[in-house]
């Protein structure tokens, strides 16, 4: 009577997760160690056209009829670790997590529709709008200047002019990063290239275009990448990666501090990092910096001129290289950022 009651309770138990399973707006699929299907939600089955009735006990390729879905999961059956994956499928954007750590293998299915379609539309109005600003922020600038010309014996009028240029420059990078970031994000009017390139005449162009700054903050720059190191993608994605990271360091550094570039290699990547001597960035900031318009200081990077999109553009950039970016700092000591690509 007891093993009944208990037998009973059991069953219960488990109708009742698999109408809360049912009720998600999540797929769930779960699989033995062989493959075969054990469960399935709701969600699950209407994604992926898995009759509720024929699936147990079936291998996942007999079921599943999307092959995007059946290449994914044969890809990362036996690895020890959890991976995610987008695909659109039924014109839908779809998260796949494959968990393969665990006994069962567990599929999640996570729909992006809603959120992607949001992403789009943010993406698409900053490009609109950054790039209707553009003329009206060159319109001040010449204004300006030509003020400036009329006001040559008038100091008060100048130190206004002056500080009114300075917001306009500042306005003209803030569009200037937006219209880079939607590119970045979109890819829309930009043909990324493959290629084999040498890094040094990229750094070496970056460094001098910043010397002015350097000179006016008496920071030394110093390249000491070889000659022939060469990488694999598109020019202007190395040169907005290393222009970021090397005005940060000498716009953030002390007066008289040093901003080196330096090459290392590992067994699969090589390494190219920008190190400075400045104040350094608090542990508690770090998690953060690649957020857009993150400001460790804000008042002092508005004072600098800083956007608060440089380190974004630069994430965004790496990505699209297939590498990878990481910093180190210390506070009194400096920052080290370190970008990783794979071999050419």
């Amino acid at each position: 009577m007891e093993k009944e009651r208990n037998e009973k309770k059991n069953r219960d138990n488990i109708h009742l997760l698999s109408q809360a399973l049912n009720l998600l707006n999540e797929g769930l699929v779960i699989m033995s160690p062989a493959g075969k299907l054990i469960y399935t939600n709701r969600f699950a089955r209407e994604l992926l056209d898995i009759d509720k009735e024929k699936y147990r006990d079936r291998y996942f390729y007999q079921v599943i009829s999307d092959l995007d879905v059946i290449t994914f999961i044969n890809e990362n059956f036996d690895k020890e670790y959890n991976v995610w994956e987008s695909k659109k499928i039924k014109n839908r954007y779809i998260q796949l997590v494959f968990a393969a750590d665990v006994d069962e293998k567990v599929l999640l299915l996570r729909d992006l529709t809603q959120i992607k379609k949001y992403e789009n539309l943010k993406r698409d109005f900053i490009a609109n709008v950054s790039h209707e600003l553009k003329t009206p922020v060159a319109t001040l600038k010449l204004l300006m200047e030509t003020l400036e010309d009329e006001c040559q014996t008038n100091k008060t009028a100048i130190d206004f002019i002056k500080k009114a240029q300075g917001r306009i420059e500042y306005m003209e990078q803030l569009i200037q990063d937006l219209i880079t970031l939607t590119m970045l994000e979109t890819s829309k009017g930009i043909p990324f290239e493959k290629k084999k390139i040498k890094l040094k005449p990229i750094i070496d162009k970056i460094v001098e275009e910043t010397s002015v700054i350097a000179k006016q903050k008496n920071v030394q720059v110093e390249s000491l990448l070889p000659e022939d190191l060469e990488v694999i993608g598109d020019e202007r994605l190395f040169y907005f990666v290393f222009r970021n990271l090397i005005d940060n360091a000498i716009k953030y550094n002390h007066e008289g501090g040093k901003v080196e570039i330096k090459y290392s290699t590992l067994p699969k990547e090589q390494v190219i990092s920008v190190c400075d001597t400045g104040p350094g960035i608090p542990k508690s900031h770090l998690p953060f910096i690649f957020e857009r318009f993150y400001r460790v200081d804000k008042s002092r990077s508005r004072k600098l001129g800083g956007t608060g999109l440089g380190l974004s553009i630069v994430k965004l950039a790496v990505e699209k290289l297939n590498g990878k970016v990481d910093v180190e700092s210390e506070v009194g000591k400096g920052t080290c950022f370190k970008v990783y690509f794979p071999y050419s």
